[in-house]
């Protein structure tokens, strides 16, 4: 199982929707820039396409780096503390572990060979340096590119400025052929063709284009936004209208060939014009859209952008406007569209939301949107909504920080933070967030509101069972015990509720990883009664498997399977996925204990499968401990030492290890250490206990369930199609079907089909395979 795709490029930015023109001689400098400079900084005005060429360069550089290629962008962090957390979080750093992020993010960093690319640096530039250094004083292989409008200022640093792209020359322009070549004409013929699929450059239009290039002083997105109004426009009439415009606004060129303001201010006049071209809802959801971070799907623009001038049912149409005017950019994420607004536009509009009085209505709007979202999400935890509900935190992450930042800074807000960070739980220790959960639950807790209504007295209870969980996980006893207390002290009394089943539930915790097995079966016991009593699926199941890895510990093995199986049966009844797959692991160790070691290895391969799409390092890496135990018992010892080292992978990611869940476990696997050093011969031991690198956790999953593929069989290329045979080698760098159909400008369906056909006719069942056929066959 290979660490990354292909090409190299991991979890990358979203495929553009547009073709990338020009800028080769740009490609091939940063290029040559990178391998001669761990730092690269792309500098350059708003809308000059830096970004997009840093987008382009992961699409040509993956092979360099055998690591691969990641790209944060910065633009929705808001403080300078903020940005080696979301540099963690963009690299979908696994770290359970307490310490900093910058700590967390250097252990991640080294010994890797890889390219970070960091977007939008400009807002945040002096915390960027001092993260930059130290990354590069902490590696010694990863390179850094940066985006930013101004420079960086860390030693070493090489600066690319880029510049607007080439442009005719008015004095002397030559004939359509030759003139199409110059990069800002290929760049207004393609986008005009996105309006007008039959325009083409011809000597009746081409002094027009040329004209409209040069006024827009080559800024690709002054360009794009100029290129949306060819709808109900010629060519010539856009070029008189936008000329007219600009030379009241950036006043006129002079003799010279110069003009007398910039070329941000150049930009900032095309944004004034398509501005004013709007219609008034049109402009007035732009304003509104700015109040979003990172990008957003049509239900929440319509929850917070309506209303006001804005009827609900009137936002989709006049969003799609806006994508068609480029204002807003469309992101295809499987079955589902999100939108993005370019950081200068966003800006732009952020400025005319404050103009017109609503931002802090907005923000408000905002705040409860993504509120109820989380509370819709963890009312849905224990129900088959349990994957999508999970993919939709992670999509609407930026947006979740931004509303608990804008709690905060509301001391009115107090019980709001502590209910969004409350029901964001599910994303805090079930899919990687464990350490930034916990910092955003320190500072919520540390702002509680100090009323005693009933109301801040349940949502204080609530953040603290949580916060003691947090903690938990990451091995800290002490914190997790003082948050306990706190909870119990205002849990409702009389009758139990929600918080004093967690108080009870998360106390057996405690007691298990400390090998206190007695008393910590008494109050999972506890606790498994009052979300009995108070109907509450989620906390029974996380319960009631840790009650039973307790029993199977005591060696009561037909408990034990008793209550996996009820725990199972619940989950299937209620449709959710994660604690069913805790429950088996449960189940798969206890059925090994007692010598069933191949239906055991049959219930770890169902776990594991099952924790597919959730980042819960802690559980795969508990379920490929048993796999090698497993292993070693049924004498393949190889595999055993593989697995061995795939879990201490995992372990080491999270920063903790095997050990912290209890002396029990840990038993198991130095009797397997020690069974594998007797015998296996040495070199052979090390060989297999070579620890592999991953890039997250379903690598590790991979791992297990889906070994690297046994050789190919020899097949020939010419049993492939022309088409195919173009097709294959994108696949075998990793490109998506989506990606390879805007490679060779057919549609995505049609791909399907053809890589069905190769898969067929190899005789294939992964992109691997292709991959792997295609190194053996050139």
């Amino acid at each position: 199982m290979t660490s990354r795709s292909p090409s190299g490029v991991e979890h990358g930015p979203a495929v553009p929707a547009t073709r990338f023109v020009g800028r080769q001689a740009d490609l091939e400098n940063v290029r040559r820039r990178l391998a001669e400079s761990r730092l690269v900084t792309l500098t350059g005005v708003g809308g000059v396409g830096k970004t997009r060429l840093a987008v382009e360069l992961t699409r040509t550089l993956g092979r360099a780096f055998p690591d691969g290629i990641r790209m944060v962008d910065l633009s929705a962090v808001g403080e300078t503390g903020q940005i080696a957390q979301a540099v963690v979080t963009g690299l979908a750093v696994i770290d359970r572990s307490i310490g900093t992020p910058e700590s967390k993010l250097i252990g991640h960093l080294t010994g890797r060979q890889m390219l970070l690319i960091l977007d939008n640096c400009e807002h945040v530039a002096e915390g960027c340096s001092a993260l930059i250094e130290e990354i590069l004083d902490h590696t010694d292989q990863v390179r850094v590119l940066a985006t930013s409008r101004r420079t960086l200022g860390v030693p070493g640093e090489h600066l690319y400025p880029v510049q607007p792209l080439a442009v005719p020359d008015m004095s002397r322009l030559p004939g359509a052929a030759d003139l199409a070549a110059v990069d800002a004409m290929q760049l207004l013929a393609d986008r005009a063709r996105a309006t007008q699929p039959d325009f083409a450059l011809t000597d009746a239009n081409l002094a027009a284009a040329a004209r409209l290039c040069v006024r827009l002083d080559g800024l690709p997105l002054a360009i794009e936004l100029a290129c949306t109004r060819l709808r109900s426009l010629s060519l010539q009439e856009l070029t008189e209208r936008l000329e007219a415009r600009l030379d009241v606004l950036t006043g006129p060129v002079t003799r010279s060939g110069q003009r007398t303001r910039s070329r941000q201010h150049t930009l900032r006049a095309v944004m004034d014009w398509s501005h004013s071209l709007c219609s008034p809802r049109q402009r007035l959801l732009w304003a509104r859209l700015s109040v979003f971070a990172g990008n957003f799907d049509l239900r929440a623009a319509e929850a917070v952008c309506s209303g006001d001038g804005l009827p609900r049912d009137d936002v989709l149409d006049e969003l799609d406007q806006l994508v068609a005017q480029s204002v807003v950019a469309a992101e295809p994420t499987g079955t589902t569209v999100r939108f993005r607004l370019l950081e200068t536009i966003r800006q732009y509009g952020r400025e005319r939301l404050a103009e017109l009085g609503e931002l802090e209505n907005l923000r408000e709007r905002h705040l409860e949107h993504y509120l109820t979202t989380a509370r819709q999400v963890a009312a849905g935890w224990a129900t088959p909504g349990q994957r999508e509900g999970l993919l939709r935190l992670r999509s609407e992450y930026p947006n979740l920080r931004a509303a608990l930042d804008h709690a905060l800074a509301e001391p009115t807000d107090g019980r709001r933070a502590l209910e969004l960070v409350t029901a964001l739980r599910q994303l805090w220790y079930a899919d990687g967030y464990l350490s930034e959960g916990r910092d955003w639950l320190e500072r919520v807790l540390a702002a509680a509101p100090t009323t005693e209504t009933p109301e801040d007295r349940r949502a204080l209870a609530d953040g603290l069972w949580v916060a003691a969980w947090v903690t938990l996980l990451q091995g800290d006893h002490e914190r997790a015990a003082a948050r306990i207390d706190h909870c119990e002290s205002l849990a409702d009394r009389p009758g139990p509720d929600r918080a004093a089943g967690f108080v009870s539930a998360l106390r057996g915790t405690s007691l298990l990883f400390r090998n206190r097995l007695p008393q910590a079966q008494a109050a999972y016991e506890q606790a498994v009664v009052v979300f009995r009593r108070i109907s509450d699926t989620e906390g029974l199941l996380w319960t009631l498997f840790q009650l039973a890895i307790t029993a199977s510990h005591q060696g009561d093995s037909a408990r034990a399977e008793r209550i996996c199986r009820e725990s199972i049966e619940l989950s299937e009844a209620t449709g959710e996925r994660l604690c069913r797959s805790y429950a088996m692991w449960v189940l798969g160790f206890d059925t090994w204990r007692h010598g069933d070691a191949r239906r055991a290895e049959q219930i770890v391969a169902e776990a594991l499968a099952g924790h597919r799409d959730f980042h819960d390092a802690v559980g795969v890496a508990l379920l490929i401990e048993l796999a090698a135990w497993i292993a070693d018992t049924r004498g393949e010892l190889a595999t055993s030492a593989r697995y061995l080292s795939v879990a201490d992978a995992v372990w080491e990611s999270i920063g903790t290890r095997l050990t912290a869940f209890g002396p029990p476990l840990q038993e198991h696997r130095l009797a397997c250490e020690s069974s594998l050093r007797a015998r296996l011969d040495p070199a052979a031991l090390r060989a297999a206990r070579k620890v592999p690198r991953f890039t997250s956790v379903d690598d590790a999953i991979s791992a297990v369930l889906d070994p690297e593929p046994a050789a190919p069989p020899a097949v020939k290329p010419s049993v492939l199609t022309g088409r195919e045979r173009e097709i294959v080698p994108l696949l075998a760098d990793g490109l998506s079907n989506r990606e390879i159909a805007a490679r060779l400008v057919i549609s995505p369906r049609t791909v399907d089909g053809h890589v069905e056909r190769i898969l067929a006719k190899l005789g294939f069942s992964t992109r691997t395979q292709v991959a792997v056929w295609v190194a053996r066959n050139g």
